[in-house]
């Protein structure tokens, strides 16, 4: 397996990452039950004094109602109503207990201290009774006959555990904590270890690589491209960024290429592919200085799509698109010869260039063109001279030469075509050279 620098500080991070992940996750478990042992010793000190309470009800009834069989009739009910309200709290404050109990132990003992409360308030009723009914003496024997004290002390137990309890809790809280500070510091010790390591390591295997970088990249800088290439033993992400620099280097000294390989496609349509109308431009210069020197014809057709706004109205610009795409294939396939030229000469118009082809051989290109179009048999239902997409063509040949512009040559194909599309379009014309008043479609404002 081959460790590159970029795994080497991956690795190096994630061991540094997992100890503080592994520091935290001890942290928050122990800060948890740390949260939930404090939780637990509330609710212990709530039932103590939930205890306590109902131990002071229970006393406090207990003596109402000794007081009652000791008091004379005309203070009597007063004691009965408060031993009537302390025997209430003690209910209240076992329902409250219950509530906040969970532990099995601790419940039997509730359960059995409910039973002699039950039991006590029961006898002490009779008792009361006993003394309304004129029996004061037996009333007094029969309340002093039982101790109140076992029933007062039944809780005693569930008060002891509760305390035990929260003694524990606080044992466990104390233990926690101080594992919390022992792991924290340990971890942040090897942690600050293991990156002083790291850092030492990786800084004396880069900085003399990079500087090696360094040297090199300021040699480039300064105009030098005769830069010894640079090897680095090793397969790692240094060893790559040499290479990439040697390819760099490379690829400098093979820039103009490269900016040829540019210009070339600059001169290609976005859309349809074919030539643009720079590349229009050079090629019909290119082509009329050739010939300039031979006695040969120079031919240039011009081309556009009838009624193509209307068919943008009712299709849309994106079938629009497609169509132009379209025509242009179909232009393609039917000129191939050498020199020649298919380019887009702008929006719906097209333009070929046919090098050394006399006037018959290009109308015979652009009947190709208007059957192979007809053959593809694009909708157009906006037209109104066919239900498919058709052409007007323009046609001009001239013997280029040296005192004749190739605008010349524009001109005439602009004016033929102009021509075909006054006279009905979807078909060709050629351009006739009798001195005709034939206005220019350039310098008219109309639908194209």
């Amino acid at each position: 397996m081959i460790f590159t620098l970029r795994k080497r500080l991956y690795i190096s991070f994630l061991i540094i990452i997992m100890m503080f992940i592994a520091t935290s996750a001890v942290t928050t478990l122990l800060s948890q039950r740390i949260v939930r042992l404090s939780n637990d010793i509330l609710i212990s000190s709530s039932r103590m004094e939930v205890i306590q309470r109902l131990n002071l009800f229970a006393r406090t009834a207990n003596d109402n109602g000794a007081h009652y069989l000791l008091a004379p009739l005309y203070v009597e009910d007063t004691f009965k109503s408060d031993f009537d309200a302390a025997a209430q709290f003690v209910d209240e404050e076992i329902l409250r207990l219950s509530a906040l109990t969970t532990d099995p132990v601790s419940l039997g003992q509730l359960d059995e201290f409910k039973v002699k409360w039950s039991a006590y308030v029961q006898s002490s009723q009779k008792i009361i009774a006993l003394k309304k009914t004129g029996l004061v003496t037996v009333a007094q024997e029969s309340f002093t006959k039982d101790s109140f004290d076992p029933i007062a002390f039944s809780l005693h137990g569930f008060y002891e555990n509760e305390q035990s309890r929260i003694e524990a809790y606080q044992n466990e809280i104390e233990r926690s904590s101080h594992l919390i500070g022992t792991v924290n510091l340990f971890m942040a010790a090897t942690a600050v270890v293991a990156s002083l390591m790291i850092a030492l390591i990786l800084s004396n295997y880069l900085i003399r690589r990079i500087d090696q970088l360094r040297t090199s990249t300021q040699t480039v800088a300064r105009g030098d491209w005769q830069v010894d290439a640079l090897h680095f033993k090793g397969k790692d992400e240094l060893s790559d960024l040499a290479d990439a620099f040697n390819t760099m280097t490379h690829s400098l000294r093979n820039l103009m290429n490269s900016n040829q390989t540019l210009q070339q496609l600059s001169m290609r349509d976005g859309l349809t592919g074919i030539a643009n109308r720079r590349s229009y431009d050079e090629a019909l210069e290119r082509e009329w200085s050739r010939l300039t020197l031979t006695d040969k014809p120079l031919s240039l057709i011009l081309m556009d799509i009838d009624y193509f706004k209307k068919y943008n109205d009712l299709y849309g610009h994106q079938t629009g698109d497609k169509c132009l795409i379209q025509v242009a294939a179909v232009l393609s396939k039917q000129v191939m010869g050498p020199y020649e030229v298919v380019a887009r000469y702008g929006g719906e118009e097209f333009a070929v260039i046919l090098p050394e082809q006399t006037e018959e051989q290009a109308v015979q290109v652009a009947k190709r063109i208007q059957q192979a179009l007809m053959d593809t048999r694009i909708p157009h239902k906006n037209s109104e001279i066919s239900e498919f997409v058709t052409l007007s063509i323009g046609i001009s040949t001239m013997k280029p030469a040296p005192q004749i512009l190739p605008a010349t040559l524009l001109a005439q194909a602009d004016k033929a075509l102009y021509q075909a599309k006054e006279t009905g379009r979807n078909q060709y014309y050629l351009y006739q050279s009798d001195p005709v008043d034939i206005p220019c479609p350039r310098e008219i404002e109309g639908e194209q």
